[in-house]
Parts: C-alpha cells; sequence; structure tokens
C-alpha cells in the first residue's frame, strides 16, 4: 500500500512539472514544425546532403539545420534553418559556389519564412483512423470477455490509453524531447502497445474465470 502511495505521489509531482513546463515554455517543437527559413539554391548537378550540412553549419555555427533534395532531378537544395541573415545567406551561396563549381548570386536563391504549424494541425489526419481503430478494439473486447464485466473492460481500456499518453505528453514536457515526425508515430506504438498489454490481460484472466468454471 505503502509502494502505491508513493508512484501516486511521484506521478503526481510529474504531472504538476509538466504541467508548469508546458504552461511557462510549451512543447519544444521541432525545426520542421516550427517558424522557420527555408533556403532553396539550384546546384544543377548531383550533390550530398550531408555536404550541404557542412557548409551550412560552416556559416551558421551548431544551429539545426534540414536539408533535402527537391525536384524531380534533385537538382535543387532545400534548406531549412530557424533564422539566417542576409550576410549568411550570401556567405553560404558563395561556399556552395566553391564546392560545387557553380556562379549562383544571392538573387538566384530563394528565401521564404515558413509558418508555425499548430500541433492540432499535426495530428488532425490521425484523429478518425485512431478513433474508428479505438471503437472496433472496444467492441471486440466487449465481445470477447463475455465473462468479465463490460464496463470494467472499457474502462481500463480507455483508462491505460489516456494514462500512458499522459505521461508520454509529461516525458515530453520536461525532457525538452522535440516534437518531429516521430512523436505521432511514438504516441501511436504506444497506444498499440498499451491496448495489446491490457487485452492480453483480459485473456488471462477469463482464461482463470473458465478453469475455476470447470472445476465447479
Amino acid at each position: 500500500m505503502k509502494d502505491k502511495k508513493v508512484v501516486y505521489i511521484i506521478l503526481a509531482v510529474i504531472a504538476i512539472i509538466a504541467a508548469i513546463v508546458i504552461a511557462v515554455m510549451g512543447l519544444n517543437v521541432g525545426l520542421k514544425y516550427s517558424t522557420h527559413k527555408q533556403v532553396q539554391i539550384y546546384i544543377g548537378k548531383e550533390f550530398n546532403n550531408d555536404d550541404i550540412v557542412t557548409l551550412v553549419k560552416e556559416v551558421i555555427g551548431n544551429k539545426e539545420v534540414m536539408v533535402q533534395k527537391v525536384e524531380t532531378y534533385e537538382e535543387i537544395v532545400s534548406i531549412s534553418v530557424k533564422s539566417i541573415s542576409d550576410e549568411e545567406v550570401e556567405h553560404l551561396v558563395t561556399k556552395i559556389n566553391d564546392k560545387y563549381d557553380i556562379d549562383n548570386t544571392v538573387d538566384d536563391v530563394s528565401v521564404e519564412e515558413v509558418t508555425k504549424l499548430r500541433l492540432r494541425n499535426i495530428i488532425r489526419p490521425y484523429i478518425l483512423p485512431v478513433a474508428i481503430s479505438f471503437v472496433i478494439v472496444l467492441v471486440y473486447a466487449g465481445i470477447r470477455f463475455r465473462k468479465i464485466e463490460i464496463l470494467e473492460v472499457l474502462a481500463k481500456i480507455a483508462g491505460f490509453n489516456i494514462f500512458a499518453q499522459l505521461v508520454y505528453l509529461c516525458i515530453l514536457a520536461i525532457t525538452r524531447l522535440p516534437i518531429n515526425i516521430l512523436t505521432v508515430p511514438t504516441a501511436l506504438t504506444i497506444y498499440v502497445v498499451v491496448t495489446l498489454v491490457v487485452i492480453n490481460y483480459f485473456e488471462t484472466r477469463q482464461d482463470r474465470i473458465r478453469a475455476e468454471e470447470k472445476k465447479k
């Protein structure tokens, strides 16, 4: 009993700390989903993303940077950084010109500001599929575990999933892990694992009930 109280207290403290962090600082949104500058430069030949990253870091320092190839023939590089000045853009163009023996000018470079993507827009595509799968799980559990109180089954499946997602949110807030392309897949993985664990628990419990009934 004392051990449970300690666990509850620890969880409550974690929740309070996470709530304070979110209220004061918000979640740590990764570069892809935050307001940033996107620089596009035509290279016109094959290039390596890692080489571009190296050149960018030589210009802007050890800031976060994302580099990807665009267009069908992958001859244009798209560089995403939190911020970059006109002087840094000019310096970067010079370095890329020297590296790939081209003669771009600043006027040939596209620099755009990409606005922050709201978190609800990130999760919106997943809401309906997850809701449908969750309803299917609940219906399956209700039919499968007929020997157990249906409300208990539904409450535990829903409750443990909500609890697990809240714990995940607390971890993201406290550790300042960035919200990026892995965040939602990780949350979905947690959902699947928790659901399977709870269903396995009820499978075992129902087997015990059936075994006890056979003994009578």
